[in-house]
Parts: C-alpha cells; structure tokens; sequence
C-alpha cells in the first residue's frame, strides 16, 4: 500500500482527489477536465483513476441517471489516513530543537528498512575515497611541503 504522501506527491492524481472532494462525478467527465488541464490522454487519466482504485482513495458505483456510466468517489477513509500521515509530520515538527524544550528529535524508523544505516553525505565521508573500511586515507606524503 502506497503511503498517502505519495499518492498526493502525483500532480495529476491530487487534481483528480481534489475535484471528488467537492462531490462525486462521472468518469466520462473526470477523464475530460483532467485530460485538458494537464494535456494528457484519457488512457493516462484512466491509468491514474485505477491506481487511486487499487489503493482504496476512490471508489467507483454506477449512475443511477446512466446505467452505462460510473461515478468516482472519493474515501473518507483515506482522507482520514492523509490526515493521521499529516499528524505525524506535525508532531516530528514540534520535536524539532528550538522549540524552547530541549530533548533530542525522534527519528521514525524507516517503514520499508528498519535496520537501514543512516547516509552519510559525501561531504562528511571526505578522505574516505576508495576505503571501504571506514578508515580515513593519509595524505600523500611530498617533498614540496617538508620544510628542511
């Protein structure tokens, strides 16, 4: 399951969850607003509305009006999901330093490798090049430098 920060992080899916969020409408008409506003096919919307399908933030039932048509829907459960997500961010915020409370931030486990080993910027790694041991390299000794 995708987390809801990504299903938003899409341009073309937060538009289609943005229109369902003032009411249901038919996929006819969602193909064509969306299609138009971001100059994509209807095949490129329709790829879109099966991912926020798969990943339960629309849900789909036939027109009453229509019969042949359907009409998308957004879940509140996902909503509800982007909000708990959005919760989370606010509360690693207020553990930030500078709040006038001092503690050390909490970091959250990264979902997908929770024994992952933190990166070190290459920056930080600077005569390390070629190691592997973590050792750091000694200069090169010269004789342009020796003060004989």
């Amino acid at each position: 399951m995708m987390h809801p920060f990504e299903i938003v992080a899409e341009p073309v899916r937060r538009r289609i969850i943005e229109v369902l969020a003032v009411g249901e409408h038919p996929v006819g008409i969602l193909n064509d607003v969306i299609a138009m506003e971001f100059s994509i096919s209807r095949s490129a919307v329709s790829h879109h509305l099966r991912i926020l399908r798969d990943e339960g933030v629309v849900s789909v039932a036939p027109d009453q009006g229509l019969p042949q048509s359907r009409l998308y829907v957004v879940n509140g459960e996902y909503l509800e999901r982007l909000d708990g997500a959005v919760g989370e961010l606010f509360t690693l915020w207020e553990q930030r330093y500078g709040t006038g409370v001092r503690r050390a931030p909490q970091f959250p486990a990264h979902p997908a490798s929770p024994t992952r080993q933190p990166h070190m910027h290459r920056a930080g790694r600077r005569g390390q090049r070629g190691r592997r041991d973590g050792r750091r390299s000694e200069p090169p000794e010269s004789d342009h430098l020796s003060t004989d």
